[in-house]
Order: structure tokens, then C-alpha cells, then sequence
């Protein structure tokens, strides 16, 4: 019977049985600040009902343009609707231990375990909100640049970016929370940025020191603050790490149809391993060749770091920012991990793949000097997050039965089937930025 790899065993977590005197206080865990799931409109689905759901708004009536004239109908004002789809993901986890390091392990295993996968659901459902909040198409970037790429080291989050931002949301309708203000969310280096502005300090000293001493910016222009250190700070990846170019040798890619002039725009990401965002992205290649070609992606041995690489690309002659998800990497830094796509066909090669034109679009391509820092600014009705059941949390003891006839193992676990998405984008505004402090 093969074993699970991820079983935590006394060997595993060996530094807990050597003999050494173990302390009895366990250090401290980094801390995230989780605050978007929060942020999000709930709604669930009943049972039975499928995995679809479907958010109308009736939109308003356009105001008559005259008066009436006498004796004269006017013309019928139709009703509009506006919908906005999702389809309902399940995610789960689980966590495996022998029963012999629940026995010699000194700390309560499970409980840690426990405590463990609340912090990785809790993680797992704010990312999921942020992935959908990063696809919004209502953007603003700092000191009104026109694109994230446009961005420079001095665009940092001020006052006056603020004030466009809210005047934006107020001009839009979105609904304010409650005391009648919108709710803002910054990661630690804009909140520095904002509480350097000079009209933010200027306030301070006669109203609120305190924000100042504690170095908190709380309620600003119309908003109530909060910080994430959750929120992905973005950075252009290192080019070395990746090698693109146009392969003509068709036994590398037996059965595909290649592509040909003008060629494939291509982009390679890089999940973050503790969090799962896409927090470094490549410069776009353009790729192409007077030969029929397959793009040969390589991501290169001992240079790449070791992770899941995200490679996009388009359809042949697709234009910059049409660059669609085609495939996952697993890369192992001991190793060249090669991916061939092709424009069609039926490849027999397992590494060669066939390009689509649907799925997720890669992300807009950061400039290479600076890291780009992202802010939010949201009314009520911006977010949502639908689910079909709530989150449910299993512990499986050590019981003895045909997969673990001797009782050997202790699982727990969680799994939660939901969605989130934007419901109006026009109720909440997401600000790119550069910082002076990071």
C-alpha cells in the first residue's frame, strides 16, 4: 500500500524527539491580516440548487428628457438587467500524523493541527477574494498614471489620489458602510506612504496625534482603513529564469501544428509558495520565426527557483495583453522543465501542449525598477462571496479499518464549496502603486 508522502511522522519532525530538552512554549507563528473575506457580501445557495448562481441588478431608469405633451403617450422605458455569474469552486485540505509522533511529540499535536489548517482556510478564502478584486476593471494608478507599466519609484499613494479615488466612488453611487464611509485596505508601505503625506501629517497634529504616534492612518478622507499584510506585492521576475524561443525541430513537438509570422506574445508567472499569488511576472516575449515553430519555454536548472510557474500565451498574431493561462509548471531547481505549445494538431509528445484563446489573462507586466503595491478603496456591494454549504472541519482518529488495519494514522481536515466575485465594479476602485518604503 503506498504511504502518504505529507505524513507527519517521528522521523519528519525529528528535531521534537532528540534527546535535548524541548520548551514547553512554542514560537510565535508569522500573522496575517486576513480582511477581506470580511469585506465581502455573503449569500448562500440552497441545496439542490446546482453550482451556478446568478446576481441580477435592476438597473435605474433613465430620467425623461421632456415634458409631456398633450394627449401624447410617451415612449415605453424599458427595464435593463444586469447579471453576474459565478460557478462555485470546492476547496479543501488535510493533514495527515502517525500514531507514534502523536505519542512522542511533546506539544498536542492535533490541536496545533487544528489550529493550523484554521489559519490556512483563513488564508485559503481571503486570497480567493483578492484574486477577483485583482481582475476588477475599475483601477486607478498612482499620481494619475495611465498603466502599471507607466508607474515610476516616486508614484506612492498621497492625499490627493485619495481624494480622486473617493470622489470617483461617491460620483458612482457605492453605497458607504456604516457611519457613511467607504472602507480602505493598504498593505504596511502605503500606510507609511500615506502617513508621510504632508496634509495627512499637517491633520494629525491638531486632530489626531495618536495616528501619527502609532503610525495608523484609521479614518481618512471618507474611509476606514485597514491593513493587510496579505496583499501581494508585485516585482518583474528575473529574466534568467526563463528561456523563450521559437523551436522549428518538429519531433519535439511530433503531431502540432506550429505557428507562424508574426508570431506569439508569451508571459511566464511565479506563484508565491506561501500564499499562491502571482507576485512575479516576466516581460512579454514576443516570439516568432520564417519557419513553422512551437514556443519552447524553458524554465532554467539551478537559476529558477524551485515552485509552480504559470505560462501564457496567445493565439497566433495575438495582441499585447490577450495572453491566456495555457498551463502549470511544477519546476524542480535540479532540472531544465521544457513546455512546447503549438497552434494546433494532436501532439503525441507529453510536454507539447496546444495553444487556447480562452481562460485566465495574464497579468498587466510590472516595470522593472520598482515593486507595485496594491490598495483598495470599496463601498458595500463591491465584493460578494457566495457558498453553497458552510466551512466544515473533520478530525478522523487512529481507528483501525481496511485502509489502516493497525490504526495508524490521524487525519484532519477542512473543505468549503464557494465563490467569490465582484459584484459592481464600479462600488470599489483599486489603486497600483509604487512605495518609498519597500
Amino acid at each position: 500500500m503506498a504511504t502518504d508522502p505529507n505524513l507527519a511522522t517521528a522521523a519528519s519532525m525529528s528535531p521534537d524527539i532528540l534527546a535535548v530538552y524541548i520548551m514547553d512554549e512554542l514560537l510565535e507563528r508569522a500573522e496575517r491580516d486576513t480582511v477581506f473575506w470580511n469585506l465581502a457580501e455573503k449569500s448562500t445557495i440552497p441545496k439542490g440548487s446546482g453550482k451556478t448562481c446568478q446576481f441580477t441588478r435592476y438597473e435605474r431608469l433613465p430620467l425623461p428628457e421632456a415634458p409631456l405633451e398633450e394627449s401624447v403617450t410617451p415612449v415605453a422605458t424599458p427595464i435593463t438587467l444586469s447579471t453576474v455569474d459565478a460557478v462555485l469552486d470546492q476547496w479543501g485540505a488535510v493533514v495527515s500524523m502517525s500514531d507514534v509522533v502523536i505519542l512522542v511529540i511533546k506539544h498536542p499535536l492535533v490541536q496545533q493541527a487544528r489550529e493550523l489548517l484554521t489559519l490556512q482556510h483563513n488564508e485559503l478564502v481571503d486570497r480567493e477574494v483578492q484574486v477577483v478584486a485583482m481582475g476588477s476593471t475599475n483601477i486607478y494608478f498612482a499620481a494619475q498614471r495611465t498603466s502599471r507599466s507607466a508607474l515610476t519609484q516616486a508614484d506612492v499613494v498621497t492625499t490627493d489620489d485619495v481624494r480622486r479615488s473617493v470622489a470617483r466612488l461617491r460620483q458612482n453611487g457605492a453605497p458607504p458602510y456604516g457611519g457613511g464611509r467607504l472602507r480602505g485596505v493598504v498593505d504596511p508601505f502605503v500606510e507609511m506612504d500615506i502617513s508621510k503625506d504632508s496634509t495627512f501629517q499637517l491633520a494629525g497634529v491638531f486632530s489626531q496625534v495618536e495616528t501619527l504616534r502609532d503610525a495608523d492612518i484609521g479614518r481618512w478622507m471618507g474611509v476606514d482603513w485597514m491593513r493587510s499584510n496579505y496583499i501581494p506585492i508585485i516585482q518583474l521576475m528575473n529574466a534568467a529564469w526563463v528561456t523563450i524561443t521559437a523551436d522549428t525541430t518538429t519531433t519535439n513537438w511530433p503531431g502540432g501544428t506550429g505557428f507562424a509570422a508574426p508570431g506569439v506574445r508569451v508571459v511566464v508567472t511565479k506563484l508565491n509558495p506561501q500564499t499562491g499569488f502571482e507576485d512575479l511576472i516576466s516581460a512579454e516575449s514576443l516570439i516568432s520565426n520564417a519557419a513553422s515553430f512551437a514556443v519552447k519555454v524553458q524554465i532554467n536548472q539551478t537559476v529558477a527557483p524551485s515552485g509552480t510557474y504559470r505560462i501564457y500565451t496567445t493565439l497566433q498574431s495575438g495582441a499585447t495583453g490577450t495572453a491566456t493561462l495555457q498551463l502549470r509548471v511544477r519546476h524542480n531547481v535540479a532540472n531544465n522543465d521544457v513546455a512546447y505549445i503549438v497552434a494546433g494538431g494532436a501532439p503525441t509528445s507529453g510536454n507539447a501542449f496546444v495553444a487556447t484563446g480562452s481562460g485566465p489573462v495574464a497579468p498587466p507586466i510590472p516595470p522593472g525598477t520598482i515593486t507595485i503595491h496594491i490598495s483598495y478603496i470599496m463601498g458595500r456591494g463591491y465584493l460578494g462571496a457566495t457558498q453553497l454549504d458552510a466551512l466544515k472541519t473533520y478530525v478522523v482518529p487512529a481507528t483501525a479499518s481496511e485502509s489502516d488495519p493497525l490504526a495508524q494514522r490521524t487525519k484532519a481536515g477542512w473543505k468549503q464549496l464557494f465563490k467569490a466575485l465582484v459584484l459592481n465594479p464600479d462600488f470599489g476602485v483599486r489603486i497600483e502603486s509604487a512605495s518609498a518604503f519597500g
